[in-house]
């Protein structure tokens, strides 16, 4: 069958490959001071929003996305009262983070207003998390703004689109530098590192550079499916100022006031840090 380009929104991937969804309306189309947004409908994937032609998020499987880079960690560090997230705008990351009564302090640092302001209105659900009184958002330059801290989160959240544009920095060793320096003692960072499949250079310097930072054994990938994403395998890399076993959660996570969750578990964390052999090789 072939596309009509009217009513297909597609990501093409460095012009090798493409993801494909039919949308029956633009809902949402804009410049921002950094990048292009829109917003599509969609009967597959529901809600998709778009930066600079790329897909972020869609309301079928962004579930997956938010859960594995907020759970993960937070099971990681016992106590934890302060976070920040860097990038995110979507405000799904911060959905998943205000379900725990015990932090007090929740920041979101997004350099572009504008994805804030759009995913508020076209995705309140997704979104619903920023409404939390302890939210505090800050639209600033995450790399920037990180360095202005020493010892002051439990646990950074580096929720980052692709090593291009605005996102860059956030792919620079000085970046990691910041971030571990911002890190409370027996705090973790998890940072979004591509898909192995198809952004293998990507992935294997940004894990190798953030071992040069925290440490071989304190810097572990671990993998999720995302079907919207390029590859559908996707990873992200937990970062620790101390030693820990990171497929073992070592505080207390009770499913029991981690409501609604559709992806994470335990026994999913166990198994999301089992890397297939090209991954290892990869990093090695």
């Amino acid at each position: 069958m072939r596309l009509n380009k009217k009513e297909w929104f597609t990501e093409a991937f460095e012009n090798q490959t493409a993801f494909s969804v039919r949308y029956s309306k633009k809902l949402h189309a804009s410049q921002s001071q950094f990048q292009q947004i829109e917003v599509f409908q969609t009967t597959a994937m529901g809600r998709v929003l778009s930066l600079d032609g790329c897909f972020m998020v869609t309301e079928k499987d962004s579930f997956v996305y938010h859960e594995m880079i907020t759970h993960p960690t937070m099971a990681m560090v016992s106590g934890a009262e302060s976070v920040l997230v860097i990038g995110g705008g979507d405000g799904g990351t911060i959905t998943e983070l205000v379900k725990y009564p015990s932090l007090k302090s929740i920041t979101l640092c997004e350099i572009d207003a504008e994805v804030v302001s759009t995913c508020r209105e076209f995705f309140p659900e997704i979104s619903r998390g920023l409404t939390d009184p302890r939210v505090r958002v800050v639209c600033s330059d995450g790399a920037a703004y990180v360095k202005q801290f020493t010892a002051e989160f439990d646990v950074i959240l580096i929720d980052s689109t692709d090593p291009v544009g605005p996102g860059k920095a956030l792919y620079e060793l000085e970046f990691y530098q910041s971030v571990k320096r911002a890190l409370k003692e027996g705090g973790a960072a998890t940072f979004q590192t591509e898909s192995p499949i198809m952004m293998s250079e990507v992935f294997g310097s940004t894990v190798r550079n953030l071992r040069l930072v925290f440490g071989d054994e304190m810097a572990q990938p671990y993998l999720c499916v995302i079907p919207s994403y390029p590859g559908a395998m996707w990873s992200f890399t937990i970062c620790s100022v101390d030693k820990k076993d990171f497929s073992s959660p070592s505080c207390c996570l009770s499913l029991d006031y981690i409501e609604g969750l559709q992806y994470y578990g335990s026994d999913v964390q166990k198994a999301a840090f089992v890397l297939p052999q090209f991954v290892r090789r990869l990093i090695a």
